[in-house]
């Protein structure tokens, strides 16, 4: 069941998550990171970057944030700007940090000569990410055969993007879909990946909404399914974030919504805040409204939640940014997902440090009476 690979928009909310996360979980998270297009605006650079500047923020980000262990390196929304000489410099510049960085192609790419240079140095040479309509056996093996690869050499994510997820309904059709997938080969991993999350936030101003997990639900039922194994299946999602994988198609962005969305094991709580007022005032009542509504893990689950309890209750002030909630969503989601994964293998994951609450400290406390 373990890894999980969740799809991570590769901006600063996201790999900055990845980055906080605990050694343990770590070695059990092997994320998709997809690089915005070049219109999508970078928080740390406060404007777009150019294509020259790619390679060496990519390659810098990788190193610091996700320096050592296995990831995915998901292009498609940039490579046409880039062309193959800019990808192959990006792909160099982010192996110059971590070799473990797996290129992504789609089953068009794979006719690419370039293709036949982007391989990693280890087990898993490429990842091929289709659509579950495109999920066809003779379609895949054709391309993996241009593209001289074995299906022993890949790790295949199968995006269901669009498919209908209700539990009730989908199961059947999920499960045969990757039982086509995997009568092409024996791939190091079949990814089932989807998001039941909707496109635009849910919930109004000032209110709360909670969205069912059917990603997960459905993945869980067609684990008894399928009849791939259950070591060569992994499962996938956006994080907690929309159900599909876009970027803007225009420069320009109104101002962030200021909310945060929280996972549990079964929903996505997604709270919210007031259309008016200072961010410090409303993000404060958005955690407070977290931690006292029913759904809150504690602060040692994860550094998001320590962040999240001592907003609400005043230990720290400071509203924090569109970027740091994107960061809290995404941490805690992943600590929620992997610890939901070792569960079904019987492991479990240590909790982490929180922050003290700081009080004034007795005037005699400890003192000791000395008579003279």
């Amino acid at each position: 069941m373990l890894p999980y690979y969740p799809a991570l928009r590769f901006k600063q909310g996201e790999y900055t998550a990845a980055g906080k996360l605990p050694a343990d979980a770590q070695r059990f998270i092997e994320p998709r990171f997809v690089l915005p297009s070049l219109i999508e605006p970078d928080p740390a650079l406060e404007r777009t970057p150019t294509v020259d500047e790619i390679a060496y923020l990519t390659g810098d980000r990788v190193g610091k944030h996700w320096p050592i262990r296995r990831a995915f390196l998901d292009t498609h929304f940039i490579a046409r700007e880039l062309g193959d000489v800019g990808l192959l410099r990006l792909f160099r510049t982010v192996w110059g940090r971590n070799p473990r960085i797996v290129p992504v192609a789609r089953l068009t790419d794979l006719i690419n000569p370039l293709f036949r240079d982007l391989r990693c140095d280890g087990p898993v040479k490429l990842s091929v990410l289709v659509g579950y309509e495109e999920a066809d056996e003779e379609a895949i093996a054709e391309a993996l055969k241009t593209a001289r690869l074995e299906a022993s050499d890949c790790v295949i994510f199968v995006d269901f993007t669009g498919a209908p997820l209700d539990p009730d309904i989908a199961t059947g059709s999920v499960s045969g879909v990757l039982d086509r997938v995997g009568e092409v080969g024996l791939w190091q991993r079949v990814v089932f990946q989807a998001s039941n999350f909707p496109n635009k936030n849910p919930a109004a101003p000032g209110e709360t909404e909670l969205i069912p997990r059917h990603e997960w639900d459905v993945f869980h039922a067609a684990l008894k399914e399928c009849g791939i194994a259950p070591d060569r299946l992994g499962y996938g999602d956006f994080g907690a974030d929309c159900g599909e994988m876009v970027f803007p198609r225009k420069k320009g962005g109104g101002a962030a919504i200021r909310h945060l969305r929280y996972t549990t094991a079964s929903k996505t709580l997604v709270v919210r805040g007031a259309e008016t007022g200072k961010d410090a005032d409303v993000m404060a009542d958005v955690c407070k409204r977290i931690v006292d509504g029913g759904h809150f893990t504690g602060p040692a689950f994860s550094e998001a939640d320590d962040r999240i309890y001592c907003l609400a209750k005043g230990i720290i002030l400071g509203p924090g940014n569109a970027s740091n909630w994107r960061e809290w969503n995404m941490l805690h989601h992943m600590m929620q997902v992997v610890r939901d994964l070792g569960a079904l293998a019987g492991m479990e994951f240590a909790l982490g440090r929180v922050t003290s609450e700081v009080g004034q400290q007795p005037l005699f406390e400890n003192a000791v009476l000395t008579v003279a």
